[in-house]
C-alpha cells in the first residue's frame, strides 16, 4: 500500500453561500462528483470503501482560532500540538514547536519501519539562502523533510518532471527569478506527483495559495485557485494505482470565508480516496488522528 497526501492549507468547510464561500461559488465540480454534494458544513461524513470524506475538528480544545503552525504539526506528529504549547501558534514553528516536530513527525515514524518516504514539492536554488538571511522560514512539513535527513527536490528535479511547485502550475516562478521552467496545466502536475509517488510508501505535497488568498479575500485569485485544485484533484484520483490512497486534508478554515480575513473556528475535510479508503479514516475525529492512521494503515501492508 501506498499514501498520497496532498496538504492544502486553510480550507475549511463554511457555509453554502456564494456570497462568502468561494468553494461555493465557483464551485469544485469533482467532489460534487463523488461525493454528490458541496464542500461545506452541511455535508454529511460519507463512509464508502473508496471514496470516504468526514469533518475533522481543527480547535483541538484549545481556547482562540486554530493556526498553521500548530495545526500542522498536530497532522504531522498526531500529537495535540496546541494543548502542549499552550495555545495555537501562527505561521511557521518556533523552537521548542520545531522539536516537536523533528522529533515525531510521520515521515520520522515511518523511516524508522523501513517505509520510504518523500516530499514532493521543489524549493528555490536559494532557499537556503534566505533561510540563513532569515527572509524564509521553514513551514512544518519542510522540518518533516528535514529530519530524515531528505535532499529537498530542486530546480533540476522540476525541469525533469520530478517534483511540483507549490502554486502547481509553475507560474509563480519568473516572480522569484526562475524563468527556465516551463509553465504547465495542473493536469500536468497532477501525472507529475502521481509518478512521484509510485516510489514510496509515503509521498505528501503542500499547497498553501488557499490560505493566501483567504487572508486577502482576492476572489479573482480563488476564482483560479478553485479551477486548478479541481483538475489537479481529478487527474490524481483518476491516475491513481490501484495500491495507493489518496488523502486529502487542511489545518484550519480560512479559505471558505471571505467574509473575515483571519482563519475560522470551522472544522475541515479529509477526504480519502482509493485503497482502503474507508478503513483508514472512518475513526478520525481531529487533526491529531490523521497521522497515527496513516501509520496503522501502512503498517499493516508492506511495502510493494
Amino acid at each position: 500500500m501506498r499514501i498520497l497526501m496532498i496538504f492544502i492549507d486553510g480550507i475549511g468547510l463554511g457555509a453554502n453561500i456564494p456570497e462568502i464561500n468561494p468553494f461555493i461559488r465557483f464551485g469544485l465540480p469533482v467532489i460534487h462528483e463523488l461525493f454528490g454534494c458541496h464542500l461545506s458544513q452541511e455535508m454529511e461524513p460519507i463512509l464508502t470503501p473508496e471514496s470516504s470524506m468526514v469533518q475533522i475538528d481543527a480547535t483541538l480544545g484549545v481556547a482562540g482560532l486554530p493556526q498553521s503552525a500548530t495545526g500542522q504539526a498536530a497532522i504531522l506528529t498526531g500529537l495535540n500540538t496546541a494543548k502542549i504549547m499552550g495555545r495555537h501558534i501562527q505561521a511557521f514553528p518556533g523552537p521548542e514547536l520545531s522539536k516537536l516536530i523533528m522529533e515525531h513527525n510521520i515521515m520520522k515514524q515511518l523511516l524508522e519501519r523501513e517505509m520510504p518516504v518523500t516530499s514532493a514539492n521543489m524549493y528555490s536554488p536559494d532557499y537556503f539562502e534566505l533561510v540563513a538571511k532569515r527572509k524564509r522560514r521553514h513551514s512544518a512539513i519542510t522540518l518533516a523533510a528535514l529530519s530524515i535527513g531528505m535532499l529537498l527536490r530542486s530546480l533540476t528535479h522540476i525541469q525533469a518532471g520530478q517534483a511540483v511547485y507549490q502554486d502547481i502550475t509553475n507560474e509563480m516562478l519568473p516572480r522569484f527569478g526562475i524563468e527556465n521552467v516551463q509553465p504547465i496545466t495542473p493536469k500536468q502536475a497532477a501525472i507529475n506527483l502521481v509518478n512521484i509517488s509510485r516510489k514510496y510508501s509515503f509521498t505528501i505535497f503542500e499547497y498553501f495559495q488557499t490560505d493566501r488568498a483567504g487572508h486577502k479575500q482576492d476572489w479573482q485569485h480563488a476564482q483560479n485557485i478553485v479551477r486548478i485544485l479541481n483538475e489537479f484533484i481529478r487527474t490524481a484520483y483518476t491516475l491513481l494505482p490501484a495500491d495507493t490512497l489518496l488523502l486529502i486534508t487542511s489545518d484550519h478554515g480560512n479559505f471558505e470565508d471571505f467574509s473575515v480575513k483571519t482563519h475560522t473556528l470551522n472544522k475541515v475535510p479529509l477526504i480519502a480516496l482509493g485503497f482502503k479508503a474507508q478503513a483508514t479514516i472512518s475513526g478520525v475525529t481531529d487533526l491529531t488522528g490523521i497521522t497515527p492512521a496513516i501509520v496503522e494503515a501502512l503498517g499493516k501492508d508492506e511495502f510493494l
